[in-house]
């Protein structure tokens, strides 16, 4: 499956994961490897005013897709990465004259 197609979100970030693995010693020292072999990428897209026909496509969407893994570019980069819903909800806040403030939160898998 594929992310739906809507206006590209008004603002983007980016959060490299890589988790540690870390063991504390007696005398103070700390030896640590990294748990996991590669990096993984967390976006959050923002939208400050989202037509009431892409609200319902990304509601849409996100029913359809919880749970579930798909794919998404990269609006910068064009870079297709396999991505999930962070979160187990949407939340959006509306804006006068049918307008809506939203960020989703993906995890690259």
């Amino acid at each position: 499956m594929a992310w739906p197609s809507i206006e590209d979100p008004s603002s983007l970030k980016e959060a490299p994961q890589k988790r540690q693995i870390k063991s504390d010693f007696a005398g103070g020292y700390v030896q640590s490897r990294p748990k996991w072999t590669r990096t993984r990428k967390l976006f959050t897209l923002g939208w400050e005013a989202m037509s009431d026909a892409d609200k319902e496509t990304l509601e849409t969407f996100f029913d359809n897709n919880l749970g579930g893994t798909f794919s998404w570019t990269h609006p910068i980069s064009e870079t297709t990465y396999t991505v999930r819903f962070v979160n187990d909800n949407l939340e959006f806040s509306y804006r006068p004259h049918n307008y809506w403030q939203i960020s989703v939160d993906l995890e690259e898998q």
